[in-house]
């Protein structure tokens, strides 16, 4: 079995979910057992999974196995389950319904986004009208957890209970040293396999997890964490026989212009600190696994010569790589997209002061950003676009599932980021047949673009030099039409056949 570890599966997701839900299909296709294994405790995880084409056997996640709701048949749960007393007075809601107990708020039932009537969580009031307890619903239909609340609706002791309604968790919660929030301190898990283990951090209890579904499939597996600073420290500290692969979705450095002598990227101090302990490390580009390289030398000890593979994040199906090519020059009107996460990194701001550059030149051009971020930087960015005035050419159009059938509607894909160590979005637009512009920063972007032929890096920083290659690949049809042919072409660096073949030389798959 392949274990592939990470945090969490959210209605939004970021490059490290959407890197893994590929590789998850391509396991699949090339008919090898495979599953993506989160942290944490997530009562929408199997809705939110389904959301990207993933079911219950594609995700193990840890409180589900020691709830043991790992497989569970699916059903529909609606008020009539809570056993509410008919004194009660029901007030019904699409979003939230309410149970009054003569004048007195009792009760306030949550319902599951898009699913009309579904349970999503229960609060219970005391005679002071404070919430006293918090029920939560699982997604597919059945009680899954009680939080006990404080005065300030912050939980400070939760249970977990099996589906016959026993105790399966305990987890209690403290305030932090600075006082401005809560962590962690004691999980007790209760009854497993005739005993009880308390741990103190979730990190303690997902190494013990690892070890245990290892050991359960005979310790014939591999581990491979995604999730930096999450998933590596728990897979280091595993003490059963596994094949252990650290994957860098990221820069490895904290200084992106020094990514050899720099200080490490905090979530990789420690997997430094015991590269003897793992098989392997797999990056996503040739550029980055020479600066790791060159790093390395640097160590004593054994890790130094750890391998070091390269797989790119992308897997496109030979479906899509088959599929009917569309001519840029029959899509209507001039519209430009971004597609990643919204965060000062990704430079999305000077891609919009780079495309007020473009609207003078060409009226009609828009530009269309698709993703999620922090509200105050998406903010900021409204605020950019509107001191600009450029509203009604550049929009913010928020996070989008799929993005597939989006791409067929524009003609370019334009990406700032001032480091990105694989934007998989770029791959996704190829095989749509979008020519790509994007500054020439580390890594991914010189090893996804073909300079002049699929797209143009530009020059860090150039927000003019950028303009101008997204005019004219908007004014002139010949080159735009060229560069979309040879991004249709491009795409099939990325085929199921030849990063199946990456994957099988580099964790030995059969």
């Amino acid at each position: 079995m392949y274990y592939f570890l990470n945090q969490y599966i959210k209605a939004l997701n970021s490059s490290v979910e959407h890197i893994e839900f590929k590789r998850q299909a391509l396991f699949k296709h090339e008919r090898v057992h495979s599953k993506i294994v989160t942290r944490d405790y997530d009562s929408m995880l199997h809705l939110n999974a389904a959301n990207f084409g993933l079911n219950q056997n594609d995700v193990l996640n840890m409180y589900d196995y020691f709830q043991g709701t790992t497989d569970v048949k699916e059903k529909s749960s609606s008020v009539s389950d809570l056993n509410i007393p008919i004194s009660y007075q029901m007030h019904y809601n699409s979003n939230v319904s309410e149970a009054l107990q003569g004048g007195r708020l009792a009760e306030t039932i949550h319902h599951t986004p898009t699913r009309v009537g579904e349970i999503a969580s229960v609060e219970h009031y005391d005679a002071f009208s404070n919430i006293a307890n918090r029920v939560i619903w699982d997604s597919r239909g059945f009680k899954s957890c009680t939080q006990f609340l404080d005065f300030d609706g912050d939980p400070f002791a939760e249970i977990f209970y099996h589906l016959d309604g026993t105790r399966a968790l305990e987890r209690y919660w403290e305030i932090t040293e600075d006082g401005k929030g809560k962590v962690i301190f004691n999980i007790h898990l209760i009854n497993y396999k005739g005993s009880d283990y308390y741990f103190n951090t979730e990190e303690d209890l997902f190494t013990f997890f690892l070890d245990e579904i290892n050991v359960q499939n005979h310790e014939e597996n591999t581990f491979i964490a995604d999730r930096p600073g999450v998933a590596d420290i728990p897979l280091i500290r595993m003490k059963s026989k596994a094949k252990k692969y650290v994957f860098f979705p990221i820069l490895h450095a904290a200084n992106p212009d020094d990514l050899i002598h720099s200080e490490l990227e905090p979530s990789y101090q420690e997997v430094f600190n015991h590269l003897d302990k793992l098989d392997g490390l797999i990056v996503m580009t040739d550029n980055q696994a020479r600066q790791l390289r060159i790093r390395l030398k640097r160590l004593k000890g054994k890790g130094r010569n750890i391998p070091i593979s390269v797989i790119p994040g992308a897997a496109i199906d030979n479906k899509e790589l088959k599929a009917e090519h569309l001519s840029p020059l029959n899509k209507q009107g001039n519209q430009v997209i971004y597609a990643g996460r919204l965060g000062v990194d990704k430079g999305v701001d000077n891609l919009i002061r780079a495309f007020a550059l473009v609207v003078p030149q060409v009226p009609d051009a828009v530009l269309d950003i698709r993703g999620f971020g922090d509200g105050d930087f998406v903010n900021s960015l409204k605020d950019l676009i509107n001191q600009l005035g450029m509203q009604n050419n550049i929009h913010i159009s928020g996070y989008s599932n799929p993005l597939d059938p989006l791409y067929d509607q524009f003609k370019i894909f334009a990406g700032a980021a001032h480091q990105d160590a694989f934007p998989l979005a770029m791959v996704e637009a190829l095989g749509h047949g979008l020519p790509l512009v994007a500054f020439d920063t580390n890594f991914g972007p010189a090893e996804i673009i073909d300079d002049k032929v699929n797209g143009f890096l530009v020059q860090p920083g150039d927000l003019y030099g950028f303009a101008q290659h997204i005019i004219t690949l908007l004014t002139n049809d010949a080159m735009l039409q060229r560069m979309s042919e040879n991004a249709y072409e491009s795409a099939k660096n990325y085929s199921y056949p030849k990063i199946w073949k990456k994957w099988r030389s580099a964790i030995g798959v059969k």
